[in-house]
């Protein structure tokens, strides 16, 4: 009898590294100049990330079903947007590793970081890290 390849191998990873880069796509690398800044956050494979998924998309919805019973035209502002992304991105993240946001900390300093349009490039790479499970492929056994 032959053995049936185990498709949980495949799983991936619940949280993974995404290097913090400028806004010309440079790696950042924290004071001693050699440690690579990154942001660790929650994969899409993880509890954290489906439960900040359902939030945002619930917050969608809300928006969608008023609209349609006429009690408001269901139109986001740009702060309004900007804010539910924050609240996304600062929901799937673990930690800041070899840098600081301000005086700010945790989920609010999290928060900060990616509501200021100033570093908006964070957001964006985030953003994209996230949307690629690859990202967050395990390390092979046989490496």
């Amino acid at each position: 009898m032959t053995q049936n390849f185990d498709l949980r191998s495949l799983s991936i990873a619940q949280t993974a590294d995404m290097p913090v880069r400028d806004a010309a796509g440079e790696p950042q690398f924290a004071a001693d100049g050699e440690t690579p800044i990154t942001i660790t956050l929650h994969s899409p494979g993880s509890k954290p990330y489906q439960r900040a998924k359902h939030a945002l998309e619930d917050r969608a919805n809300t928006r969608y079903l008023a609209r349609a019973q006429g009690k408001t035209d269901g139109k986001q502002t740009a702060e309004e947007k900007l804010r539910e992304r924050a609240e996304f991105l600062a929901s799937c993240t673990v930690s800041i590793n070899g840098a600081s946001f301000g005086d700010v900390s945790g989920y609010e300093g999290f928060k900060a970081l990616y509501a200021d349009i100033t570093v908006g490039h964070i957001a964006d790479d985030a953003e994209k890290f996230l949307a690629e499970r690859a990202n967050f492929k395990r390390a092979s056994a046989q490496a």
